[in-house]
């Protein structure tokens, strides 16, 4: 069996029991507390949640997954990665550990073949249920071993699902000497697991304590990379199948042989590995960036890039290494084919800029070097290889070569302390236990109050009952005029924020009580939560109540996001590459945040504003469909990275412009939309652009606020309101502002030039040599330059040291003639620089830059003593 006869052998089996095979999630996970898809289970999260139905109870995948916390140990072990293929099998409340775990051991033994007497299990030490459904199908208790809550206990974080988890091994027998003395859970090869059983079946409290969950789920993941290894009987995940046809593009590219060298071998695999990581996030339009995913995807990149300089690849090669990546995996991800060029193409783009990074890095390399020798020292600070590291982006790999080709060696231990300490102070900023004690509270309530049903697509206004109130994150019986709360209805009409679109305002009303509804959010699937403050009466649980959402700004809000949806089919009218990568839409106006490769002119903005103007005087009507998912994507509607979708989704279609899986509110049809002003086009991010507008009054608005703009600038500059005659009076002004100006540096350049002449009369005599000290209000730089001119020329052989005393205290030394034997203008400048503060640089013969203060005729004979 090879790694396609693995993949598809683990789908039908378990399609073969019930499961129903659901396509990999795309990497980039719609999940905020994620940067990537890193499990099997990421995708079906909403699920085991009881946020959204699943399609089936049980389910079966191949993930495609990225983990990148252990990015420096790819290619020095046999086994890490940072793309590989999960499989998994699900239940969602369906069966648990006693299928979970026959079926398991069924697969292990009769479909991959692997000897019943070379499998062991481990179990969390607790778990004797567990162990005894072992048993039970074959495995003796003396290869079953308990092991404690740090290895076989699974949590989803502080508060929430959790439970116990079976890992699977299998024993590869004696093959290396010193394998004979290996035991399960030793550091080694000989024992590998390969696939991993969790039991969800607690819900952790607040308190710590665990509370049996009403519905258990059964989470599993092998990976194929390993069981391909097992099966092939390779020394590493290296040599399946599946990856050596990348390891020997990467050394025939080198002109190395793989397997001889161990470094050069380790390098070789890394480049693979990254590489393939890389294909497979820029299929899905990622692009290298400085934050989030597209920091990580840059960094990938550029470790590649310089592992190829250590192993003699010269120039751009990272897309031929893309096109083995994708012949290689072509059939189980088919995706990657129509993108081949673009993905070749952005990474020949990256490697292009690189090298330009490499260069600045090894210049800085070089200068700390030259420091360490200076000291007469042979350690390289960790603190210096973290900062080429971390802020110019150059690897560590690559500094602890060079060293050793400099006879110095790294404090790696000081590095990797760097190093860990800010993957903590990540961990700790990215919010993820915040986000999910949020989240988990908001299911509870949920729970708690019961579903909210949402009916503000067909109507603004709706009876209801007030089934949960929330105040200061309690959930109360009844609130009071004054108080801020939080309101759950049976049904609502107001649309919580999502999707970019922020949530509805209006007025909810029971008897004799009224709150002031001021935003709406919907943390959940199935919960509403409407922000206010009760403006009179007391509302309680129980209560009927009337809910009316603002109809005109409603309307606002459709017109803007309609208009966000024309907007998009505008940019891929230029560029079929562009992708949504975030919105906030609000009330007749928006921003839109989209990838874009090049730039974005002035006449780029006409044109969409041209082409958006056109959909919208088209009057083209706009229509929902609500259909599956799989139905959706058939049709050709597109889907956006952050956004989450169930098995049954709304389409908005302007038929003729844009097909749109959206769940946000609309307007009937384009022409409502009114008008669309551009305000503004920015960079937020490398290759990231984000479009500002408004549309209807918003830019009705815009255009009032321009046009009174326009009149007091006319009024400014004595013209009439008229474009022609605003332009020519600018241009008018303009010319006599440049003349004044230059008949003001004229005058100052000639009153500085009688100032220096008059202090050459009587220079001071320093060292036997003339020095002039000249202080000047408010010059120029470039008077002051031509003030040293002067000195030069009259002097010939003295020191000049000019201050302009206005601004930031600009400084320059000069040294000229026969003084140059005795002065060195950096020496000077340093000096001075030294008692008053500043900053600059230069050479012998001239300095300049900021200095603090003026020097005296005797602070000039200290410092020049």
């Amino acid at each position: 069996m090879n790694s396609a006869d693995i993949r598809e052998s683990y789908l039908r089996f378990f399609e073969q029991h019930d499961h129903l095979r659901v396509p990999s999630a795309p990497l980039l996970s719609s999940d905020p507390t994620l940067l990537f898809t890193a499990a099997g289970m990421v995708p079906l999260k909403q699920y085991y949640l009881g946020e959204a139905i699943p399609p089936k109870a049980r389910m079966t995948s191949d993930q495609k997954c990225i983990r990148t916390n252990d990015i420096e140990r790819v290619g020095r072990t046999a086994r890490h990665h940072t793309f590989f293929e999960m499989l998994g099998n699900f239940s969602i409340g369906d069966y648990f550990k006693d299928d979970a775990v026959a079926m398991a051991y069924e697969y292990s033994t009769r479909v991959l073949g692997l000897p019943a007497e070379r499998i062991w299990v481990t179990i969390y030490e607790d778990d004797a249920q567990t162990a005894d459904i072992w048993r039970k199908v074959g495995i003796p208790r003396e290869r079953i071993v308990a092991m404690g809550a740090e290895v076989n206990f699974w949590t989803m974080g502080p508060v929430g699902p959790c439970g116990p988890c079976s890992e699977l091994y299998v024993d590869r027998g004696i093959r290396h000497p010193g394998d004979e003395r290996q035991h399960m859970g030793d550091e080694g090869d000989r024992f590998l697991e390969y696939w991993n059983l969790v039991f969800t079946q607690f819900d952790r409290q607040s308190d710590g304590s665990l509370k049996p969950l009403a519905r258990k789920n059964i989470d599993t993941g092998l990976g194929l990379e390993r069981m391909v290894s097992i099966i092939e009987d390779t020394e590493t995940d290296f040599e399946t199948d599946g990856f050596l046809p990348i390891i020997e593009t990467v050394a025939r590219l080198s002109h190395q042989e793989y397997g001889l060298d161990a470094q050069i071998t380790a390098r070789i695999r890394t480049i693979a590995d990254h590489v393939r990581a890389c294909t497979f996030l820029m299929a899905e339009n990622l692009l290298p960036s400085n934050e989030k995913q597209g920091y990580v995807l840059r960094r990938l990149l550029r470790r590649s890039q310089a592992l190829g300089r250590m192993i003699g690849i010269q120039g751009a090669f990272m897309s031929a290494v893309a096109d083995a990546v994708i012949e290689q995996m072509r059939q189980p991800f088919p995706e990657l084919v129509p993108v081949r060029d673009r993905i070749k193409h952005d990474m020949d783009v990256e490697e292009q800029r690189f090298d330009r990074t490499l260069q600045s890095g090894l210049g800085e390399f070089t200068r700390a070097v030259d420091a360490v020798r200076k000291e007469g020292e042979d350690i390289f600070p960790g603190t210096t290889a973290f900062y080429l590291h971390d802020t110019l982006g150059f690897p560590v790999e690559l500094t602890a070569d060079l060293l050793r080709d400099a006879g110095l060696t790294l404090d790696r231990e000081g590095f990797d302390a760097l190093l860990a300490e800010q993957r903590h102070s990540g961990n700790e900023s990215s919010g993820f236990e915040e986000a999910t004690r949020e989240r988990t509270g908001s299911i509870r309530l949920r729970d708690t109050v019961g579903h909210t049903h949402f009916v503000g697509y067909e109507t603004l206004s709706a009876e209801a009952v007030v089934t949960g109130l929330v105040r200061d994150g309690q959930i109360v019986s009844s609130a009071k005029a004054g108080d801020h709360v939080g309101l759950v209805l049976s049904s609502t009409p107001f649309y919580g924020e999502r999707g970019g679109q922020v949530g509805d305002t209006g007025v909810i009303t029971t008897q004799g009580a009224r709150l002031e509804v001021n935003d709406t959010r919907a943390p959940v699937d199935g919960l509403t939560i409407h922000e206010g403050v009760v403006s009179e009466g007391v509302i309680a649980a129980g209560d009927a109540a009337r809910a009316e959402v603002d109809g005109a700004r409603r309307a606002a809000i459709a017109r803007a996001h309609t208009a966000t949806h024309l907007l998009q089919a505008a940019l891929r009218a230029m560029d079929p590459t562009v992708q949504q990568k975030g919105s906030k839409v609000m009330p007749d106006e928006f921003h839109f945040d989209f990838s874009f490769r090049g730039a974005l002119d002035g006449e780029d903005r006409a044109a969409l504003e041209r082409t958006v103007l056109g959909y919208i005087t088209a009057n083209v009507s706009v229509r929902t469909d609500v259909m599956p998912l799989d139905e959706a994507r058939k049709s050709g509607a597109l889907a956006f990275f952050g956004e989450k979708y169930g098995a049954t989704v709304r389409v908005v279609t302007a038929d003729g412009i844009s097909r749109e899986l959206c769940g946000g509110t609309h307007v009937r049809a384009t022409g409502d939309i009114g008008i669309l002003q551009v305000k503004s086009i920015r960079s937020i991010g490398t290759d990231t652009r984000r479009i500002e507008a408004s549309v209807g009054f918003g830019a009705l608005r815009e255009f009032d606020d321009q046009r009174r703009s326009i009149e007091e600038l006319a009024g400014i500059l004595g013209a009439a309101p008229v474009a022609e005659e605003i332009d020519t009076a600018a241009r008018e002004l303009v010319v006599a502002v440049k003349e004044r100006d230059r008949r003001i540096e004229s005058l100052t350049d000639a009153a500085a030039d009688r100032r220096v002449r008059e202090l050459l009369a009587q220079p001071l005599k320093i060292r036997d040599q003339s020095v002039v000290i000249a202080a000047f209000d408010e010059l120029s730089a470039d008077a002051l330059r031509r003030a040293g001119d002067t000195a030069e020329q009259c002097l010939h052989d003295g020191v000049f040291i000019g201050i302009a005393t206005g601004g930031d205290g600009f400084a320059v030394v000069k040294v000229f003639g026969a003084a140059r034997s005795t002065f060195s203008a950096r020496d000077i400048f340093t000096a001075l620089t030294g008692k008053f503060g500043g900053k600059g640089g230069g050479s012998d013969r001239m300095c300049q830059g900021r200095v603090g203060g003026i020097p005296t005729a005797a602070d000039l004979e200290a410092l020049l003593a």
